[in-house]
């Protein structure tokens, strides 16, 4: 058995004490030093996660009708899942010591019976300040960003969310033949998008606003028809709400970074020919 082989069993055979814990994070290297040296530390690497039912038929659309058809219940089985899966996450941040997640990676997935929303992030807590009180703040910003928000004098405050599912009237055989050889909108397709966009955006506005935001940045969006119901356009929304902790904004002068690792372009000779 060899030395290096005896100190690992060695150290696998004593636990640590009270006061040392391992940290788990999905930090790069990088993101790491950046955030000590913004005066937080990584905590432990949380998830949560939520699986709402939707109710079988949901998705089926009748033909013949004359405008597009909102699906509420769909809608309301996304936006409970977020919820949840948000809930749950916090929660995990604050059994584990930590004041919030930063770089939060959302996962949804919509079935035809089933509504899925996976977060996962890394729990960071104030290496100076006091341990924070009250619910834990989340935010789907990498690092960089999180630590220039800061600078600047403000804070995320939460992940919000919006969603809209609306169903497009089916085509007649008629329509379908008449518009094959037409460079035509598609006016009932295009009717449920906006629509759908409109109550999503609303929906995630109207939840920052609960949550006493200024405003929601890095929103990013899910859209299109449904895989398994092309009749169906889904407007997934989610952002991070913020609000200013200064007295005012704070200007922030960019610093020019020339970066020194770029990869070596590797030729040959003969190609200068």
């Amino acid at each position: 058995m060899s030395d290096d082989f005896k100190r690992a069993v060695a150290a696998l055979a004593n636990r640590p004490g009270a006061k040392t814990r391992s940290v788990t994070s999905d930090l790069t290297i990088d993101e790491s030093l950046l955030i000590h040296g913004a005066g937080y530390e990584p905590v432990d690497l949380v998830t949560g996660t939520s699986l709402q039912a939707i109710p079988y038929g949901t998705f089926m659309i009748p033909a013949g009708q004359g405008g597009p058809i909102a699906i509420p219940s769909a809608t309301q089985a996304v936006v409970d899942a977020f919820g949840r899966a948000a809930d749950r996450l916090r929660h995990e941040c604050a059994r584990s010591g930590g004041a919030g997640i930063v770089g939060v990676d959302v996962e949804v997935e919509i079935e035809q019976t089933s509504a899925l929303v996976a977060l996962t992030g890394t729990a960071v807590r104030s290496m100076s300040q006091a341990p924070r009180v009250g619910r834990p703040f989340a935010t789907d910003l990498s690092v960089r960003d999180f630590v220039l928000l800061g600078r600047a004098g403000w804070e995320p405050l939460d992940l919000v969310a919006g969603a809209s599912f609306v169903g497009s009237p089916l085509r007649s055989a008629r329509q379908v033949i008449a518009q094959t050889s037409q460079s035509v909108e598609l006016t009932s397709l295009t009717q449920a998008l906006q629509s759908a966009r409109e109550e999503a955006m609303e929906l995630m506005q109207r939840e920052a606003m609960n949550a006493g935001a200024s405003g929601v940045l890095d929103v990013s969006i899910i859209d299109g028809p449904l895989g398994h119901s092309h009749h169906i356009l889904a407007f997934i929304c989610y952002g991070t709400a913020v609000h200013l902790t200064a007295d005012q904004h704070q200007h922030i002068t960019p610093e020019l970074v020339v970066p020194v690792d770029d990869d070596i372009q590797a030729f040959e000779a003969t190609s200068l020919r």
